[in-house]
Formats: structure tokens, sequence, C-alpha cells
């Protein structure tokens, strides 16, 4: 018992050390590979120096260092810097990095209306728009485009400077939401002398139009009806501003445009036997009361007013046009009295008068601005009519553009009326 007792004291300890040993080997492992398991295995370079046994490998590692030599490093050239722009010319044409300052410096001399005019020069972007330029005659200076195909149909002299620029350079200096890729600086042409084939006795005056869209559908309509002069009167908006030539669609190089004469300089631009009509929508507020006998009502008896008899009938005193002339003595400028002094003044619908008489002068305004009071003198000098757009369903007034485009074709449809008739 007591043997038994010995051997058991002495083997135990062996056997929890073994016990132990194996436990720890078990531990190392998994730790081991839990913690390089993700690591890829690299290729052993000094093994003749680990192991006692020869390298048999050795002649052809050596033979495959000779076959194939280990690269340099070189040292990569640094980069050029965003701000730093390069420049390049190929085939014709200058190639130019982002924000590159020749780019900039000549967007930034035409983007307001000051800078246009002191520089005498316009920007045109799209290819419609370029195209129509130059068969006008007007004269390219610089023309910034994407892409070279682009440019290959259109006929340019070799005095024109060509830059390619990227693409978002051309989106910083548009107008347009999606961009074509094409702007093409021109100088400013004189349009007040251009010549048109076929036209009718018209010319359309513009009063505080400063919408740009507005504008551009004026110039566009007038264009299309063949009238004789466009006049824009100081105070409306820049003939050349962008939104005005893009709404346009390329009828400033169609139409003769005198920009920004003053009302003094009105009678030389237009005939003195010619008959003055007022676009105007303004009644008053007795208009439906006590005043409406005086407006002539839309029958077929009325139909063809000849101005001339609506001239005789107009009772205005114009002792004080002899006494002053300055506007204030004229019109009134008291709201209740302006009022009294428009109903005065004969309005009639614009399709019962007959155009075909004289020589037509229309003059009209912005939606918000209105007819200034020059517009009304010129009207009780040349003892000119009012005329309006009946509406209906509660709609005070028109698009300006709209409503020049109803007038003024009801005035071509009356005078090729009257050609086939004699």
């Amino acid at each position: 018992m007591i043997f038994s007792n010995i051997v058991h004291r002495t083997f135990y300890p062996l056997q929890c050390l073994r016990n132990l040993q194996t436990i720890d080997i078990k531990l190392n492992v998994t730790r081991t590979y839990t913690r390089w398991s993700s690591r890829k295995p690299v290729a052993i370079v000094n093994e003749d120096e680990l192991f006692d046994t020869e390298d048999t490998t050795k002649e052809k590692i050596i033979q495959s260092n000779k076959t194939f030599p280990e690269k340099s490093r070189k040292r990569k050239p640094l980069r050029a810097s965003k701000n730093t722009p390069t420049t390049k010319k190929i085939s014709g044409y200058m190639v130019l990095e982002k924000n590159d300052k020749i780019a900039s410096s000549l967007m930034t001399q035409i983007k307001t209306r000051k800078r246009r005019e002191k520089n005498g020069q316009i920007v045109l972007e799209g290819y419609r728009l370029i195209k129509d330029a130059l068969e006008a005659g007007v004269v390219l200076t610089t023309i910034l485009f994407n892409n070279p195909s682009d440019i290959e149909s259109l006929k340019l002299s070799e005095n024109v400077k060509l830059l390619k620029v990227p693409y978002k350079t051309i989106q910083l200096w548009s107008n347009l939401t999606s961009p074509s890729g094409l702007i093409g600086i021109f100088e400013t042409p004189d349009i007040s002398n251009v010549s048109i084939n076929e036209s009718i006795p018209l010319t359309i005056i513009c009063d505080n139009v400063r919408d740009p869209g507005n504008l551009g559908s004026i110039i566009r309509a007038a264009a299309g009806v063949g009238c004789e002069k466009l006049i824009l009167i100081k105070g409306c908006v820049d003939p050349w501003n962008p939104k005005v030539v893009r709404s346009a669609a390329g009828a400033h190089f169609r139409l003769p445009i005198h920009s920004f004469p003053l009302w003094d300089e009105i009678p030389s631009l237009i005939s003195e036997d010619s008959n003055i009509f007022l676009a105007d929508s303004n009644f008053g507020n007795d208009f439906k009361g006590k005043y409406s006998n005086n407006i002539p009502k839309t029958s077929t008896s009325m139909f063809n007013i000849n101005p001339e008899k609506i001239k005789a009938n107009i009772n205005i005193d114009d002792s004080k046009m002899n006494e002053k002339k300055n506007v204030s003595s004229i019109i009134p400028t008291n709201k209740v009295m302006m009022e009294k002094f428009l109903l005065n003044l004969p309005i009639v619908p614009y399709y019962t008068v007959d155009y075909t008489t004289k020589e037509n002068v229309l003059v009209l305004s912005g939606e918000t601005e209105g007819l200034s009071l020059n517009s009304y003198q010129l009207l009780k000098e040349r003892k000119g009519i009012r005329i309006h757009i009946p509406l209906e369903n509660k709609v005070d007034s028109l698009n300006t553009g709209v409503a020049l485009g109803i007038v003024t074709f009801e005035m071509k449809r009356q005078i090729i009326k009257r050609l086939y008739e004699l």
C-alpha cells in the first residue's frame, strides 16, 4: 500500500506536466494561426544560413537573377499641380488645361455689359448662333471648344484664335444648363443698317422692356413678321445679353435694331406722316362704369376703323402743348388724374383698326414696368390710338412677345390682303 502511494506521487506530477504542455502547444498554434492567417507567405532569402544542408538551387537562383535583373527604383517625376496651367499648340489650335489664365481673362472681359461695351465684344454660344453670325459677316476673334469636330464645318479665317479647353471650363463660363461645348467671341456688329429683303411698313418701339426673355421674343417676332426697324429706348435690357441672344435665336442679324436712343431722337427715326399705336391694357378703374361709352364696342360695324376718323374725334385740349414742351406739363403725375387722362385717349380692340392707310408705329412696354410718360406724350402729340387685346377668364395681360405677335401679324394680314385686292 505504501509502495503504491509512492509510485502515484512520483508519476502524477509528470502526467500533469505532460498535459499542460499539450494544452500550451494547442493554444500557441491557435494564436499563431489567428494572428498570421491574413499574411501571405514570403520566400526565404537566407535559406542556406538557416539549414546545414547544402543548397542545390544556388546556381539556378544566380542564373535567374542574371536573366531577370532587379529593377532599380527610380523616382517618379513630380506631377504638375492643378493650379499650374500648361499650354500646348497642336495642329493650329492651342490646348489649355483647367483654370488656365488665358481662358479666364478672355471670359471676364465680356461677362458684364460695361466690359462688353468697353471692349467692343459680344459672346455667342452654340453652333447655330455662331454660324448665323458668320454668315451675317460678323468678325469672329476667338473661339473656345472642347471637341475639334465641332469647328470643322465652320468656315473660319486664319486670324481666328482657336482654344481647346476642358469641358468643365466651358461649363464654368456658360449660361446654359447643358452647354454645347462651343463659345465664340465676336466684335460688336452694327446692326442698325441690316438689309432685309421683304418688309411691311411697320416700326416697333420698345419702352421699359427689361426682361431678357421678353426682349428676345420681341426681336424674334419682329424679324419673323418683317418689320422695317426695331427701336430699343434707353432703359431696355442690353440686346447682346446672353439670354436675349439665346431667346432671339439669331434674329439679331436679320433685323435693323437701333439701341438706346433718347425720346428726343425718335421723330428722326420715324416718318412724320405715320400712325402711332400704343399697345396698352390700362382702362382705369371706372372703365366698365361711366367711361364705357367712350370705348367703341366690338361689332361688325366697327371693323376696319380708320385712324384718321378717330383722330378727328379726339377731344383733348392742346393749349398746354404750345405753352410748354416738358412732359410734366402735358402728362399728369397723379394716379387719379392719370386714369382720367388715359380714358380721354381712345382705345379700341386691335382687330378693329385699318393698318393699311399709312406707315405704322407700334409702341409696347414690359409687363412689370409699363409704359413711360414719354410714350403717352408721343401718343398725344401725334394723335395716336391705344389698342388692346380682348382677354377672357379674368386674364389681365399677355406676355409681351405673345401680344406683339398677335398685333403685328394682324397688321401683316391686312397689308397682304390689300395688295391682293389691288
